[in-house]
């Protein structure tokens, strides 16, 4: 019974997987036939995770005025989200990017992708946004431990992700049970 248990569970894990990398890459890149590296596949994980959060009602950051990403210290991950952010289904939800670096601009950030050049500055960054609906995401090892609310990993190939619920919890934000299905929880305690 635990074996089939086991065979259904990994199978759905497999398949959610499938969907969601399937969907965003045909989404993101499907009309320039792009081959995606490594860093396409990142920013397309950014996208998909800023899809699936939803930020406070308070502040109308997702509809009204769209969603701002910022990215400090990654000039590659910028440049790919600015191509998916030409895209219609990035249009959509009113995506920008920026790649703005002052205190005042991150602090109006909806969502702040945190690039391994800014790994010495990165807990100055997030107690910028401390306690705002910010979305902080990184491929910074230990992100999500040390305060992060998304630490994107490459390992053995393969890209995965760790979600901080403490702090995502603490900003206001929801992310969708259904991507948090598909990553690694962290931070799960009451605090």
């Amino acid at each position: 019974m635990k074996s089939i248990r086991h065979y259904f569970g990994a199978l759905l894990y497999t398949l959610l997987c499938t969907v969601f990398l399937s969907a965003s890459v045909s989404t993101a890149f499907a009309e320039e036939g792009v081959k995606a590296g490594v860093n396409d596949l990142k920013a397309v994980y950014i996208f998909n995770i800023i899809r699936f959060t939803d930020w406070p009602v308070r502040t109308g950051q997702k509809h009204a005025s769209g969603i701002k990403l910022l990215i400090p210290g990654d000039d590659d991950i910028f440049s790919i989200m600015r191509s998916i952010a030409e895209k219609k289904v990035a249009r959509e939800i009113g995506l920008s990017v920026e790649s703005c670096a002052t205190d005042s601009c991150i602090s109006a950030a909806s969502a702040l992708f945190i690039g391994s050049g800014e790994r010495d500055d990165y807990p100055r960054l997030l107690d910028l946004v401390a306690g705002r609906p910010v979305l902080t995401i990184s491929d910074i090892p230990g992100f999500a431990t040390h305060g992060g609310m998304i630490e994107i990993r490459y390992h053995n190939k393969k890209l995965t992700f760790v979600v901080n619920l403490q702090a995502v919890n603490r900003s206001g934000l929801y992310i969708s049970a259904q991507l948090l299905q598909l990553g690694e929880i962290v931070g799960r305690g009451h605090e």
